[in-house]
This record gives structure tokens, sequence and C-alpha cells, in this order.
């Protein structure tokens, strides 16, 4: 059966995904209001409904607050598009387009449900000529996917007549297999930190282009976070990478789907977090840092800098940067739950459902002939993409920002060193423990034990090291300023204060009118 979605597969999936995230991003301004609401211990925005107001018959349906991630669209649309003077006009409208387009470009490489095997007939009018099957082949094949067998066999018998003339001899059956994403690069990891890692330049240049002081220091902070964070983030991710010796997003998420026994029975999945929990947890913060979002989003302090690298920014090109801090969350979160949670794995359900997985092969349990299998991976992949943002809001109405010393510490002499410990321990393990036969190969429940060991120890060694080792220098410590408060202070040059006044004396003190000149 040829369905709609196998004869182009990546050009629907594609449509979809797109609709689907940037449609999310706008109420993912909802939700982060919601949780706010919720961690305040207050009702948070339920007014806005569909109708807007204006429309008869939904004027007095709220629908939960569900129009107002429309009405604050609408209010960006018609805002005025303000633009300072001095600024560089170019790099002032390119910036706000970077971010986005970076977003959507990464999106391209998440493994949404697995592979799909579809089997289709072609008519070949003779199954002996080479140039017939191979034009049937590049014809009916879609682009991206794997043929992975042929065959022939007899065209059904025609009725007499004209249509027995032209009626072909021979079926191909050709059975060929896509991955349910929109394009399968065996370094899909290596593509998605390169690619985030330029929304920096969005910030940067919008800062720079601003011409305001606060602006510019706004994107010099970003260019330090980057740079700083992006260090534990890589050697994160490289854990997971020697763990399974490929770079390929898609088989990182297929090599999770299976599970550890217990007693002889299949009970815990096979998801990297129960494996490396510490990686897990550099991970989840370094994405907050790469995301700029609190406690690490010194790159728009508004105490601080007013706004940011986007203070002078209004209209839509503020919203592009708004939208594209969400849809980094939601690209970043897909990834942390690829790595680390097994993507569109969800745990039991084909014990429970095995209808539903379609399975071809027992020990390939990504490859599937139900679309629906694929379309159900694909609603959990993006379920577990939601539960990790909704981690990202709380953490932003639970915790404090940090002082910007405190960032660079806390990546230089914490994040770092544990980084580099965890990547050498990640080797260590692999090379005693890991399998040889690198295709196929999975974490054992055995070295999913030992890992979890040497995670617990490296965890227990930072907590001794950090009780043994120096502190740090205090960048920002308290400095006593003498009689700071309650007496003179010195003036620079050695001049003299003058003696404070008593309040009766402030009070007793006349001001001299100021004559008024003529003309004035």
């Amino acid at each position: 059966m040829w369905n709609w979605i196998d004869a182009h597969p990546w050009v629907w999936i594609a449509i979809i995904a797109h609709v689907v995230i940037l449609g999310t991003v706008a109420y993912l301004i909802l939700l982060e209001r919601k949780v706010a609401s919720w961690v305040q211990d207050r009702i948070g925005p339920n007014r806005v409904g569909l109708g807007f107001g204006i429309i008869p018959g939904l004027k007095n349906f709220h629908f939960w607050g569900l129009g107002q991630p429309l009405a604050d669209g609408l209010k960006f649309i018609f805002k005025e598009d303000y633009r300072p003077r001095g600024v560089d006009k170019v790099l002032f409208t390119l910036a706000p387009a970077i971010m986005i387009i970076v977003i959507i470009i990464s999106i391209a490489v998440l493994p949404w449900g697995g592979v799909k095997q579809t089997s289709i007939q072609v008519p070949v009018a003779d199954a002996a000529h080479p140039v017939e099957v191979e034009r049937a082949k590049a014809w009916q094949v879609p682009l991206g996917a794997e043929l992975v067998d042929e065959s022939f066999e007899p065209a059904p018998a025609a009725a007499s007549g004209e249509d027995a003339v032209a009626q072909p001899r021979t079926m191909a059956v050709l059975t060929y297999r896509y991955p349910f994403q929109i394009a399968n690069l065996n370094i899909g990891v290596l593509f998605i930190l390169a690619i985030l890692s330029l929304s920096v330049y969005g910030v940067v240049i919008g800062g720079w282009a601003s011409n305001n002081k606060y602006s510019f220091i706004g994107g010099m902070r970003a260019t330090a976070n980057m740079i700083s964070y992006e260090i534990p983030l890589g050697l994160a991710v490289l854990c997971i990478v020697v763990m399974f010796g490929s770079l390929d997003l898609a088989q990182i998420v297929d090599k999770q789907a299976y599970y550890w026994k217990v007693g002889g029975i299949d009970l815990i999945p096979a998801w990297n977090v129960f494996s490396q929990p510490l990686a897990f947890l550099m991970f989840l913060i370094c994405i907050h840092a790469e995301a700029n979002r609190a406690p690490f989003d010194l790159a728009e302090a508004e105490q601080e800098l007013v706004g940011g690298y986007h203070t002078e920014y209004s209209s839509m090109r503020f919203a592009l940067f708004f939208l594209a801090e969400y849809a980094g969350m939601i690209t970043m979160s897909a990834v942390c739950v690829a790595l680390f949670f097994g993507g569109w794995h969800l745990p039991w359900i084909d014990k429970l459902w095995p209808a539903l997985a379609g399975n071809v092969d027992a020990m390939h349990p990504e490859i599937t002939t139900s679309l629906l299998a694929c379309v159900v991976r694909a609603i959990v992949f993006f379920a577990k993409t939601l539960v990790i943002i909704f981690v990202f809001m709380w953490v932003r109405w639970s915790l404090p920002r940090f002082r910007f010393d405190q960032l660079m510490m806390l990546a230089w002499r914490g994040l770092i060193p544990i980084s580099l410990a965890m990547m050498m321990m990640t080797a260590f393990v692999v090379y005693y423990w890991g399998g040889r036969g690198r295709d196929e190969l999975r974490v054992s429940g055995t070295m999913a034990l030992v890992l979890l060991a040497a995670n617990a120890g490296l965890l227990v060694l930072t907590v001794v090291a950090a009780a043994v080792l120096p502190a740090p220098p205090e960048t920002n410590r308290r400095v006593r300023v003498s009689n700071s408060r309650f007496a003179r202070t010195p003036v620079p040059g050695g001049v003299h204060t003058v003696p404070a006044l008593s309040t009766a004396a402030v009070s007793g003190l006349a001001v001299a009118p100021v004559p008024r000149q003529a003309g004035m």
C-alpha cells in the first residue's frame, strides 16, 4: 500500500514538524505565564478567548486564555517598527533573522519516529531488462530512502481485447525504508551543536548594531557565556557518543529502545539517563546557559542592562528574538530527550499493545511497517520534550540570577573539570566493559551498572575536592568603605568635605529668590 506520506516522506515530515514546532512556540509563551502563576500562587492569563471579545458568539467564552498568544502576536505586528538613529541598518535587521533561521535549520536532524518500511508494486514491461528495473526504482523510491529488497511476480491477468496488449507482464515489488525525520545525517549530533552555536552571532550582531552600550555589553556577555558553557556541553555529549560509537542522533535513540533485565524480565528502559546521570545534569545545566535562560540570562539582565542585546528592538524584530529563544528551548530539549531519555521510545507500550509496534526485526525495534506507530512515536517524543521545557520554566521562576563572576566560576572551576573527568571515566569503562561489535553496540546491564557506580564515585570525589582545594579568588567580595553612611566621605585630591549640617540647621536655611531676567 503506497500512502500519501510514503511518496515524498521528508517533504511532509518537514512541513508538519515545522508547523507544529513554530505553532508550539507561540503557546509556550502562555505556558511560561501559567507556570509563573503556578509558582507564585496566582491564576495567570485566562481572560483572552479565541473571539478577542469582538467575534459574535465567542465574546463571552474565554477558552482558558488560549487566545493570549494570538493577541500578543497581533500586538507585535501592529506595533511601531522603531529603529534608533545611528544603528547599522543592515545588521540591525539581519540579527533577529539569523537567530530564527538557525533554529529552524537545526530541527532537520531530529529523529521523530524511527524507521518506516514500505513495499510497493511497480509494473515493469521486461523484468530481465535492467534499464526498466532501474527506471522503476528511480521513479518510485523516494529521495533519501534505502532500497532493502526487490522481487518480481507475474502481473495479474488482464481482460481480453486492447487491455491485454498494453498489460505489463511483470510486477516489481520494491521494499524500502526511510527514517521518520527530515534529514538523516550520520553526524546529526555534531550538526545540531554546530548550527545552534551560530545563534550567538545573532545576539552579538544585534548588540553591536544597536549602537547602545547596554546592548553591546549584553552581546559580549553572551559570547563569554557561549565560550564557557559549550565546553562542558560538548564533553557531556561526547560521553554518549563514546558509549555508542556514533554521531548519528537517530542511531543513538534506536540503541536505547530496549530494556535491561531484572530477574530475567525486561523491566528497566535502557535510557542513558540511568547510566549517565551526571552527564544528563551537566547537559541540562549547559542548555540553560546556551539558551540564555534564567539563572544564566546575564545577556539580558534587566536590572543591569535595561533589556540587554535587544534593548533597541521593537515590533516583529523583537518578536523574532523572543520566538527564537523559545524555539531554541524546543530544539535543545528535543536533543536532551534523544540523548538521555530514549527519544521516541515509550517503555512497555510494545508489551501492552504489540500491534502498534509493527516491528519487522526484534533486534531492530526502530523499523516498523506501521505509519500509525511512527506518528505515535513522534507524539511521545514531543511530549517528553515538553516535560524538559517545563523544567526550563520551573527553574526560571525558582532560582535567582547569577552574578557574572559566579557564571564564569561555575563553568571554569566546576563544570569543565567535572566534564573532563566524566569523559575519561566513560572512555575507561567503554574500553574495558564495552562491546567489540561497533555496529550493534548497546549498553549492557553490566556496563550500565559500572557507569552508574563510576558516576557515584565521581560525585563523591567532586564533593571531597571542593572541600580540600583552595577557595576561588574573591573577585566580587564585599569591600568595607569606612564611614560610608554615617560620617564624611573622603573626596579625591585631598579636599576636605563640608561638615555635615544638623536637621535643624537645614530646616532653617532660607533660599534667596533668583531675580527674573527681562524677556523671560
